[in-house]
């Protein structure tokens, strides 16, 4: 459409010029030319038409341009206004393309991570069991690097320690691994263990105690604990525990020969005999029968 205004403006000023002419000629026509030479009058008549032309010309150029400035203001606002919106609709294009990217370069990440952690974590784990430790203490550690946040890789390298007896680096990795978690009884039992290996039997207890009170439905912390409680002397508490240990595994020979033991300590007898003759109706072979039967006889007092 804008292609066409040019030509119309064009022949609408050739239109304009010529109705001038024809109107203007006559006053030329009018001149004295007899009173003149030739070749004068028709460099007279020439001059007049061509300062008609020029005066006319630059009068229709000026309303012309005068008319169509509006337009071109407006085609000027209109220009400017679609290479915003053209600029916009760009920098949007270029922003959800970035995003695109980085979301596929994040996913792409994070599978291969995880891809990569499983991998290491394998391996690490297959070297602890094999007792292979340098290479399960290399493994975890490359996990942590991976990851710094990875419960498994900590757990693993914790027991990787804890195998290969350097108690205790192990104590300081569960400690972390507490420092998490704090809820992980699990690894509170890991501690007490630590703390076992290294002689430590009030630290032992202590957090044997803490995994209870998380979890008490596990039969061995109760075990563990009156052993520890019976390591410091203090039978009377290890009888309570060994007891809880029975109440969840009413048949399990170990528990049950402890809990004899701790009776007899603690000159129960009625009821070391009751717990001697449920060891021997669950395992009657057992060959340290007649031991504790001699020695709950012994203790003072009427059965």
């Amino acid at each position: 459409m804008f292609d066409i205004i040019p030509l119309v403006i064009i022949i609408f000023c050739l239109i304009v010029i010529a109705v001038i002419v024809v109107r203007k000629f006559p006053q030329a026509a009018n001149l004295d030319l007899d009173s003149m030479p030739e070749e004068k009058i028709y460099r007279t008549k020439r001059n007049i038409i061509n300062k008609r032309i020029e005066q006319s010309s630059a009068l229709v150029r000026e309303k012309i341009i005068s008319s169509l400035s509006p337009l071109s203001r407006f085609w000027r606002r209109l220009q400017l206004q679609f290479r915003i919106y053209v600029g916009k609709i760009e920098r949007l294009l270029h922003h959800e393309q970035v995003l695109k990217n980085k979301q596929e370069i994040k996913k792409i990440t994070v599978e291969e991570k995880e891809e990569k952690m499983a991998q290491i974590l394998g391996e690490a784990q297959q070297g602890l069991q094999a007792g292979n430790y340098d290479r399960a203490e290399d493994g975890f550690i490359a996990a942590i690097k991976i990851d710094p946040k990875s419960i498994l890789a900590y757990r693993g390298l914790g027991d990787t320690y804890f195998a290969k007896e350097s108690l205790e680096e192990a104590k300081q990795t569960y400690k972390f691994l507490l420092h998490i978690d704090p809820n992980d009884d699990g690894v509170m039992v890991r501690l007490a263990e630590t703390a076992e290996a290294q002689g430590n039997w009030e630290e032992a207890i202590q957090y044997y105690q803490q995994a209870i009170l998380v979890n008490d439905s596990f039969s061995p912390r109760f075990y563990r604990l009156a052993e520890a409680l019976l390591k410091v002397d203090q039978p009377e508490p290890a009888k309570e525990a060994a007891l809880q240990a029975v109440d969840l595994e009413p048949q399990n020979p170990k528990y049950l020969d402890l809990l004899i033991e701790i009776a007899i300590i603690c000159g129960d007898k009625a009821f070391a005999l009751k717990t001697y003759n449920d060891l021997r109706l669950v395992n009657p072979e057992n060959q340290k029968l007649d031991n504790f039967k001699d020695r709950i006889y012994k203790i003072g007092g009427t059965p």
